[in-house]
């Protein structure tokens, strides 16, 4: 009897999965949620027909099949919109069959489907979803063949002896092996998602670092609104004398307090970074040069209360604010050249003030004309103190 049932055991586990495979193809390339679950819906109803196209036996008029699998996996991994494509594929199969208990079958689908769903609701605050939970599925979607009970008297004993223990065990075979390879493939997403936030993030101050900035602003930059757009760098002023005076611990709580309020002080649409040392830099798309200018004084006032609301030493926290406005967006290496330029004539006037860049500096020269070697973004370093 084993060896009758294992070939169709093993021919449904491959169509499950298969089925597996085309979520995850689908879950990395439909990024459109109501979409993905449609899809997700259509790929296992499509295994319901051909799960109805070979039948494993026939036991007192009812054709046996796994295809309460395929629902209910729909309802666990697909969602709602999944699950009713699923089932909706799934009720039209059985009552095209033109064979017996059609209403029962389908009742039976239906429970499946609830089952998944239920199960997927139920497993949506564990963290770390294991086989054992994938078994709790395949026992979910099991409970649909109480419906066996709706059936003719004489047909219970055949069933629950010959059908059910195949039916089950193939249940839990298919829910441990579609969710383990999804299982795996999101935890592979949630790790490439967590190296992408390590390499676009500084650690100490959780802005975005240069590199994220510079990508950022590409594609900010890259359908320009007609206000403007302003590009910012900061740097606080006489820094390496607060490490030298309090230690480098008060210097970190300086930077991450001001990064803090520097994100509490921009629009939702701007972006801010840290350059690295105690340098950091602003986007301002869409921004005409007075509300820069607007922008700008809160950002600074914001910097000056650290040092006097946050830090029990009182501080001293001020900042240069060097900036380049344009009406149509430059590339970043030179909006950084003329931001780095207008910052320098801010900290060489006395520093704690703000000052505009002139986008038609020459390369390698201030405003006063004096010659300043133009050293490309990548590479400069942040002004001392």
């Amino acid at each position: 009897m084993l060896s009758l049932y294992l070939i169709p055991l093993l021919d449904f586990a491959g169509l499950m999965a298969l089925s597996a495979l085309f979520f995850v193809f689908v879950r990395r390339s439909v990024s459109a949620r109501l979409t993905r679950q449609i899809v997700f819906g259509l790929i296992l109803g499509m295994g319901v027909v051909a799960a109805s196209l070979q039948p494993i036996m026939v036991v007192s008029g009812v054709q046996i099949d796994p295809r309460n699998l395929f629902v209910g996996c729909a309802g666990a991994f697909g969602g709602p919109l999944a699950a009713l494509v699923g089932f909706a594929i799934a009720a039209a199969t059985r009552f095209a069959e033109e064979t017996g208990h059609a209403h029962v079958c389908v009742l039976s689908l239906l429970l499946a489907t609830v089952a998944g769903l239920v199960w997927r609701h139920l497993s949506r605050g564990v963290p770390d979803i294991k086989g054992k939970h994938f078994l709790a599925l395949g026992l979910a979607i099991s409970v649909s063949y109480v419906c066996t009970f709706l059936l003719p008297r004489e047909s219970w004993w055949p069933i629950l002896t010959t059908a059910l223990p195949f039916l089950v065990s193939i249940n839990i075979v298919g829910a441990m092996l579609v969710g383990g390879i999804l299982e795996r493939d999101q935890r592979r997403n949630q790790r490439e998602r967590h190296l992408s936030h390590q390499a676009s993030v500084d650690p100490l101050t959780g802005l975005m670092n240069r590199r994220a900035f510079e990508t950022l602003y590409a594609t900010l930059t890259r359908n320009p609104v007609s206000s403007g757009t302003a590009c910012i760098l900061i740097d606080l002023d006489h820094f390496k004398k607060v490490n030298d005076t309090f230690g480098h611990a008060v210097g970190d709580r300086v930077l991450v307090s001001v990064s803090r309020r520097l994100r509490a002080t921009i629009r939702d649409a701007d972006i801010a970074a840290r350059f690295g040392g105690e340098e950091f830099a602003v986007c301002l798309p869409g921004a005409d040069k007075t509300q820069t200018a607007i922008v700008v004084k809160r950002i600074r006032e914001a910097i000056a209360a650290v040092g006097t609301t946050e830090l029990e030493f009182g501080v001293p926290v001020t900042a240069s604010v060097g900036i380049c406005w344009s009406e149509v967006p430059m590339a970043l290496d030179a909006a950084l050249e003329v931001a780095d330029r207008a910052l320098y004539r801010a900290k060489m006037s006395g520093r704690d003030r703000m000052l505009f860049g002139n986008s038609g500096d020459g390369a390698g020269k201030t405003s006063a004309g004096i010659s300043r070697p133009a050293a490309r973004p990548a590479q400069r370093e942040p002004l001392a103190g």
